[in-house]
């Protein structure tokens, strides 16, 4: 993966999600199983072995290595109505 992604209110919903939950840092992996795969995003302490770090404006995104693999790039914006939305380049 080339490149993270993320929006300014994107940045802006992270860093109060991350006060409320008392959190580090948010992880972004791939949940769900068979035929319902679903990217996650959830706050963590840490990035888990194979996790690839990113800094973007203070906040910290740890990938799953998988998703750094199989992706350009990840974009991650802020929508009133749907919250986060990740999209895989």
């Amino acid at each position: 993966m080339n490149d993270l992604i993320i929006g300014d209110k994107a940045i802006g919903y992270i860093q109060q999600h991350l006060r409320d939950a008392n959190a580090k840092a948010m992880r972004i992996f791939i949940g769900g199983g068979g035929c319902c795969t679903r990217l996650e995003i959830t706050p963590v302490e840490k990035a888990l072995v194979g996790d690839v770090t990113y800094e973007r404006d203070g906040v910290t995104i740890h990938v799953d290595k998988a998703l750094v693999e199989g992706a350009a790039s990840i974009e991650i914006g802020f929508d009133e109505k749907r919250g986060l939305l990740i999209d895989l380049n």
